[in-house]
């Protein structure tokens, strides 16, 4: 695995929005079943970077044997998949096959599959949230370490735009296409939807269809203190238990959990239904100017909709090039040796040394985005949080803010688990003006 900054999970959306026609007769409604009357539940989940290094994992059981899948939380997309590997669909008695297929492209690695219905548990045995008939893909063809790790597949918490699935005439499930190598089913496959002028649907998100059920409540937290996992020891029990390994994803709730988090919430508007977009304002470095970040360029607004994203499937940040270049300059006006240590751990597959690096004369990074209100909010990146000690082995370091784009990309900053680990990160959907809001409050160490 390699220090450098991960790119990101996004998924790319495949069509233009307002040409999406339900999976169902109405694929938002609420489903009408028995579980409609349960009351709304918070579930503490455990999540972990331990199983592939970076991205926060939580574990469900799918199917009749409820096979237990460590699966990446991502707020950058928004479909669940399994690998076949591990989900063996045939052994199934609760899979039921749909026509449906998915492609689903991400800035690093993807894949292709069909889709199923079966049932998906969330939580532990005392408490927990069950869905007997979920949308699930199966990836049965997949990018080169598309999953590393001990890592499973992906269950994505962004909206609907992001799960599309071509519908065929004849179920998906087993695989009716002719198959080989990633390369050669992608180009087959989507000469295939050309061809036959396969239409696309959405797929109700595995989030939407707990929320629908009013199994939970319409929000979901973030309690991370790192992204790549902290390697202070060479011994794999002690790695999988640090603290600074382990995390919380709350399921249904957010501010109840005082615990977890000390001080008062702000709040960053949601700005489109699509990704959790946001808009970034400015940029400062402690001690440095303010400088303004970019909008996203016209050409752009129907596939990229704002200048900034809050994406927990994403490792590092990646700022547009403007942010980027506005943070290195800063920097190196404040003390030339900043970049030069940054150049030196980037160009290493280890990093650099921790002995070359004191914490203490780097400065705070800050990103300030428009609240709920209209106001900005201004949000701190640490040094202990763009900087991760103990990686990939003890006493080095590698830096977590990369160049997001080119000038001729479009101008979107997308802001990882390193602003994250500075925050218990709310993802309240219900709030705001009507795609949710984001918020956050300092977090508290573990004692």
């Amino acid at each position: 695995m390699s220090p450098k900054p991960k790119n990101t999970r996004k998924a790319e959306p495949t069509r233009a929005r307002k040409a999406a026609q339900p999976a169902s007769t109405d694929a938002r409604k609420a489903p009408q079943s028995a579980s409609a009357q349960a009351a709304p539940q918070t579930l503490r989940i455990p999540i972990t970077n331990v199983c592939d290094g970076s991205d926060y994992s939580a574990q469900v059981l799918v199917g009749s044997q409820q096979v237990a899948a460590n699966v990446i939380l991502d707020t950058g997309s928004s479909t669940l998949a399994v690998d076949p590997s591990l989900y063996n669909a045939a052994a199934d008695a609760n899979v039921k096959p749909t026509k449906l297929a998915q492609l689903v492209l991400y800035g690093t690695g993807g894949w292709i599959g069909p889709v199923v219905n079966t049932s998906m548990v969330l939580g532990n045995a005392a408490n927990n949230v069950t869905l007997k008939k979920s949308p699930v893909a199966i990836t049965d063809f997949q990018a080169a370490g598309n999953f590393g790790g001990s890592i499973d597949g992906i269950m994505g918490l962004a909206y609907y735009a992001l799960n599309d699935a071509y519908k065929f005439k004849t179920p998906t499930y087993p695989w009716p296409f002719a198959s080989g190598s990633y390369k050669t089913e992608l180009q087959q496959f989507m000469h295939l939807v050309k061809l036959q002028k396969i239409p696309t649907v959405e797929v109700p998100p595995y989030f939407n269809e707990l929320e629908g059920h009013h199994l939970t409540m319409n929000k979901f937290a973030f309690y991370t203190l790192r992204s790549w996992v902290n390697m202070a020891t060479t011994n794999n029990s002690a790695i999988a238990r640090d603290p600074l390994n382990n995390g919380v994803f709350v399921l249904g709730g957010g501010e109840r959990e005082t615990d977890l988090y000390s001080g008062s919430f702000v709040h960053v508007d949601v700005l489109h239904d699509v990704y959790y977009n946001t808009n970034l304002i400015s940029v400062q470095v402690d001690g440095c100017p303010v400088v303004k970040a970019a909008p996203l360029q016209p050409q752009y607004k129907t596939q990229a909709y704002s200048n900034s994203i809050i994406d927990s499937g994403t490792s590092a940040l990646f700022p547009a090039y403007d942010v980027f270049q506005s943070i290195m300059k800063s920097l190196e006006s404040l003390n030339p040796k900043f970049v030069s240590m940054i150049r030196q751990a980037s160009a290493a597959d280890n990093g650099i040394s921790t002995s070359l690096l004191d914490l203490t004369e780097w400065p705070g990074i800050h990103f300030i985005l428009t609240g709920s209100n209209g106001k900005p909010v201004r949000l701190t990146c640490a040094p202990s949080t763009y900087w991760q000690t103990n990686y990939p082995t003890p006493g080095q370091a590698v830096f977590q803010i990369a160049q997001g784009t080119t000038p001729k990309q479009a101008n979107q900053s997308i802001l990882g688990l390193p602003l994250f680990n500075n925050y218990y990160t709310v993802f309240d959907r219900s709030q705001g003006k009507g795609n949710g809001v984001i918020s956050f409050a300092p977090i508290v160490q573990p004692s």
